[in-house]
């Protein structure tokens, strides 16, 4: 027994069994307590909640839901709406943040220091603060509903948001979509085949040409022919407001630009840091090479770069996705908005409606780092 206990693998597993089961007694027991003091004070317990009526109305919605549908379907529109609103500001963070990385390092003083103030600005200010900002300050300082800016006379953007036409029947760009992930399959299989192509032979092959017709070109076409065979329901002004079309809500517009421009200038200190990480000898390596600085960087420097910008990007798409709760303060109906607040408020079963969400965004960020996780092994620098 004496041997047991002085051998480092068995205490190892023995602290280890001890700390699991002192924290699945510890959640045992806030359960039991959390269930019986519901039970004392009459509240009711359990998840039939979901299929009960809503009878909630909701702005923005993207699924079917109507005030008519049960609160489950409630949850989807909320998830779907925080799934949406990350996803676009994701990419549209991402995007600025190179471009505002890159210029940070221009050799133009001008473009540089533009670029430190804009990251310093957004370091220093609370996301709150954009959400306002863009809600109060931007959005609703446009024109109302008369006096909308008219875009081709087709769409129309006021301080009520920014009304598009909207297709009939959307068979027709279904089709346009299945062909534009068609497209963006194939530009993969090339860019990995031109990968190969260039390690074992050193030979360029024009990826971003075929990019550029594969990703701009195709979809221009496929999504112009749609248009031209689909009938469409235009928005028209009917006394004080539009009516037809698909409003995109103000609340969208505000968040969605509050979480880019807040992002990116963290995501820009990345870049910038990850490009600096790369030591001077291969800005030399790749000019002896012949390549001009564009190519340099694409080629060489942002590839290296990306091991370093990976892990802290991880982080801030994990920000993105749980800052989106923000949308609260200026009424958007993403998850918590919608479920933690208006069912909740209908419903008044604090625990569970909580405990769902919690779980929901555990599931997303969950998956989100394990995609980041296995992209970044597969950047890694592979060494004998």
């Amino acid at each position: 027994m004496t041997r047991y206990f002085y051998d480092k693998r068995v205490r190892e597993i023995f602290w280890q069994v001890a700390l699991l089961a002192g924290l699945a007694a510890a959640i045992v027991l806030i359960v039991r307590n959390a269930s019986q003091n519901m039970l004392n004070a009459g509240m009711a317990t359990g998840f039939d909640f979901l299929w009960r009526t809503s009878g909630i109305n909701v702005p923005f919605v993207l699924t079917s839901y109507t005030p008519d549908s049960n609160i489950l379907a409630l949850l989807w529109v909320g998830v779907t709406n925080t799934l949406v609103i990350t996803l676009f500001s994701v990419i549209a963070a991402t995007l600025l943040g190179f471009v505002i990385g890159i210029a940070r390092l221009s050799p133009n003083k001008l473009l540089s220091g533009l670029a430190g103030a804009f990251i310093e600005f957004v370091r220093n200010i609370p996301l709150l603060f954009f959400v306002l900002f863009w809600y109060f300050g931007v959005i609703a300082a446009l024109p109302g509903p008369r006096q909308s800016i008219s875009l081709f006379s087709v769409a129309f953007l006021n301080n009520r948001g920014l009304i598009v036409p909207v297709a009939t029947d959307g068979s027709a760009f279904r089709i346009a979509a299945l062909i534009v992930v068609l497209a963006l399959i194939a530009q993969l299989v090339i860019a990995i085949w031109a990968k190969r192509r260039r390690d074992a032979t050193g030979a360029i092959f024009p990826v971003w040409a075929t990019g550029l017709a594969l990703l701009v070109a195709v979809p221009v076409i496929a999504f112009g022919i749609a248009a031209m065979a689909s009938s469409w329901d235009v928005p028209a002004l009917r006394g004080f407001n539009f009516r037809g079309g698909f409003v995109l809500v103000p609340e969208f517009v505000a968040l969605f630009a509050a979480l880019t421009t807040y992002t990116a200038g963290f995501i820009a200190e990345i870049v910038r840091g990850g490009i600096l990480s790369v030591v001077k000898g291969q800005w030399e390596a790749a000019y002896a090479l012949g390549l001009r600085p564009n190519r340099a960087l694409n080629l060489v420097v942002i590839p290296q770069a990306m091991r370093v910008m990976i892990p802290p990007l991880t982080s801030q798409y994990l920000n993105v996705l749980k800052n989106s709760s923000f949308g609260a303060a200026i009424a958007f109906p993403e998850l918590v908005s919608v479920f933690v607040g208006s069912a909740l408020t209908n419903t008044g079963q604090a625990i569970e409606i909580i405990a769902i969400t919690l779980a929901i965004y555990l599931v997303i960020g969950l998956a989100v780092s394990g995609f980041m996780n296995w992209y970044n092994a597969k950047t890694k620098l592979v060494t004998r």
